[in-house]
């Protein structure tokens, strides 16, 4: 394009090429249908660990129920950034405003530590899990990711400041 070119776009026109809301509905869409996918793995791990309480398959009930409600937190992460994404780009104020969580959205930061502190319960789970899972074989190996936790948990008090 030239120069005069342009100048002779009209403002509606330079606004349309930088919207991102389209591709903001289709990411959200995208992102819910991965969280409703782990949802379904997290829910089969759950019914692997009834059936092993029942007698009817084999294996650690504990394992798999520890597994499950880990993907489910997984699946929380992937459920509220696909929201959050929704709400900034598409949504206004009123854009649940019954929900306890997305009304807090207000803008990325806001989103960045919801979904900060959703990684890290679903990390802290997970690392439980990996301390049940080798119990057998412990290591200080094993120390960094709890380390990890709680120097991000260090982090996430210093973002947020005084205010929360």
């Amino acid at each position: 394009m030239s120069e005069t070119d342009l100048k002779n776009l009209k403002p509606s026109k330079l606004e349309r090429i930088f919207q991102l809301k389209s591709f903001a509905i289709v990411i959200s869409i995208l992102t819910l249908f991965c969280g409703i996918i782990a949802v379904v793995m997290g829910t089969i791990r759950l019914v692997k660990s009834i059936l092993i309480l029942l007698g009817l398959h084999q294996g650690l009930a504990g394992i798999y129920l520890i597994e499950a409600v880990d993907t489910y937190l997984f699946s929380l992460v992937i459920l509220v950034l696909g929201g959050g994404i929704f709400k900034l780009f598409e949504g206004n104020e009123n854009t649940f405003k019954d929900s306890a969580i997305f009304s807090k959205i207000n803008g990325f930061m806001h989103l960045k530590i919801l979904l900060w502190e959703t990684i890290l319960l679903t990390l802290t789970v997970w690392c439980a899990l990996n301390f049940f899972v080798d119990s057998h074989n412990l290591q200080y190996e094993q120390l960094i990711l709890p380390i990890s936790i709680l120097l991000l948990s260090l982090a996430l008090k210093f973002i947020k400041g005084k205010n929360h």
